[in-house]
């Protein structure tokens, strides 16, 4: 993480330059407005002018103030957590000076919230073809949630289970169905590999992420045929207020267990920190998260149930407008994970009875440019990889032959165009999806195929040697994949359509 901090720190600079050089221009933002209900003041409410990258946050008094407005209609969009979706129409004359006050009403069951994972765009998740189901930051924090598997049990349809008490391997049940028939995807993007999908549940901290959006059932046209089971659509959070945030949470396993090793400790810090340049052209989020759980062993026999892990994530968000319809974001996180399970801790993990161990070194990035044309029309190109390194030891009895070391790239790009048409919506769109694996079972020496050094007259035992197998390439796969897509949504009243064609083609060389 050290190389990509000069990165960082330059964008920091240039924000707080531009956040320098556009107070005179905040002053000259003539449209202004007000965020209320029932008449009190929503703070920290979503503003954005439809079909532009224009947008803003109220702040702590439900004020909001909006920049280069010209002459003309706007339809400007309002959401804030816990109330439902408003968007009006205003008229901007060729002063643009304007001041509006919009009224939201309460919507307790979030039946009215923004979701993507529908349609890969802004939608209602009562306008939406599908059923959406989302996890919002407030579950997290409510059931204690550090990582996002823990809060995936509380999502209808969904089961968590931890499948293998030494390494701590677990999966997500979608529909009863097992893990591999589930997509992961980060920022509606398939680039979490099935490499990474094997301990991923536990590898992503719950502070970077900003929901997750679950739809279950067959395949889309819009994600490719891997979703079996259904969709987990992991979104990142968004800078949008200037702020910061640091936490810790501590948790005793085992307490009062008798027979147990506990009670142990699991113990997480975290922080986020947000910064928006004055005139919302630009902005960051940096977070950072670090765990430490003890090996918990529930009867007594040595054998974990839940293995030691340390875990350290360090990412950041970065966006910029580009006009007044273009965005560009760029995403980066690196994730370092170490677990341990088995027995005989204390003893190198040859030298144990049962040994499980892992080391995750995985780093992942992404750019996506967003433009608007005619009225609502959304162009998106898009680029991600996700580069990871895995060392494990996966034995029994001694063993010296169980060291293995995985590398493995994934890859996704492509275009996607949005288009309103009449009553219906078009998307279509291509993209590339690729990946390089690569597994390796290191070198040892055989002690089971001693080599014995006999004297040819006496018969005797001169000597013994044990062969050295290098190193054994178990796999070496790459999977290169190219979609073609279109999909036709159209809503009349109550009733909604969605039909969609998708061509894949797959090449696989191993």
């Amino acid at each position: 993480m050290k190389k990509y901090l000069p990165i960082l720190l330059g964008i920091f600079l240039y924000i707080h330059h531009t956040t320098l050089k556009a107070s005179d221009l905040t002053k000259a933002c003539k449209f202004s407005g007000t965020v209320v209900s029932k008449g009190k003041a929503i703070p920290f409410a979503n503003v954005i002018v439809k079909g532009t990258s224009i947008g803003t946050v109220t702040d702590e008094a439900g004020v909001f103030s909006l920049c280069e407005l010209k002459k003309g209609t706007y339809t400007i969009t309002v959401s804030a957590v816990g109330y439902k979706t408003s968007e009006i129409k205003v008229d901007v004359d060729e002063t643009g000076r304007k001041n509006i006050e919009v009224e939201l009403q309460e919507d307790l069951l979030q039946l009215d919230e923004v979701v993507v994972s529908a349609d890969r765009g802004m939608l209602k998740r009562t306008q939406a073809p599908v059923m959406v189901n989302t996890i919002a930051p407030a579950l997290f924090a409510s059931t204690q949630s550090v990582v996002i598997g823990e809060a995936l049990n509380f999502m209808p349809g969904l089961r968590l289970e931890n499948d293998c008490q030494n390494c701590g391997f677990n999966q997500v049940r979608m529909n009863g169905m097992e893990g591999p028939y589930s997509q992961i995807l980060i920022n509606s993007r398939p680039i979490f590999s099935e490499l990474a999908g094997v301990y991923g549940l536990e590898l992503l901290p719950a502070n970077m992420i900003d929901r997750v959006e679950v739809v279950r059932g067959g395949g889309s046209v819009l994600y490719g045929s891997n979703a079996i089971a259904g969709t987990i659509n992991i979104i990142l959070k968004d800078a949008n207020i200037n702020s910061y945030e640091i936490g810790a949470s501590g948790s005793l396993i085992g307490t009062g267990m008798n027979g147990s090793n506990g009670p142990v400790g699991d113990y997480t810090v975290n922080f986020n920190n947000t910064l928006v340049a004055s005139n919302n052209q630009t902005g960051i989020t940096i977070y950072g998260f670090t765990r430490d759980r003890s090996m918990f062993d529930a009867n007594g026999d040595g054998f974990s149930e839940l293995a030691p892990m340390s875990n350290l994530c360090l990412g950041s968000r970065f966006w910029q407008r580009v006009g007044v319809r273009g965005k560009l974001s760029v995403d980066i996180f690196t994730i370092r994970e170490k677990r341990d399970g088995g027995n005989k801790q204390d003893l190198p993990l040859h030298e144990r009875d049962v040994a499980e161990a892992v080391k995750h070194d995985m780093r992942a990035g992404s750019l996506i440019y967003e433009r608007y044309f005619r009225q609502f029309d959304l162009l998106t190109v898009f680029a991600s990889s996700q580069y990871l390194k895995r060392d494990s030891y996966y034995g029994a009895n001694q063993s010296l032959n169980s060291y293995g070391e995985s590398y493995d790239f994934t890859y996704n790009t492509g275009i996607q165009y949005k288009a309103l048409v009449g009553i219906s919506t078009v998307t279509m769109g291509t993209e590339l999806t690729g990946s390089k694996l690569s597994d390796t079972k290191l070198a040892y020496r055989d002690l089971n195929h001693p080599i014995f050094d006999i004297d040819p007259v006496s018969g005797d035992t001169l000597g013994v040697t044990y062969p050295h197998v290098d190193n054994t390439n178990v796999s070496d796969q790459s999977l290169l994949t190219t979609g073609l897509f279109i999909q036709h949504d159209m809503g009349i009243g109550k009733w909604k359509t969605s039909t969609g064609v998708r061509f894949e083609q797959y090449r696989i060389e191993d």
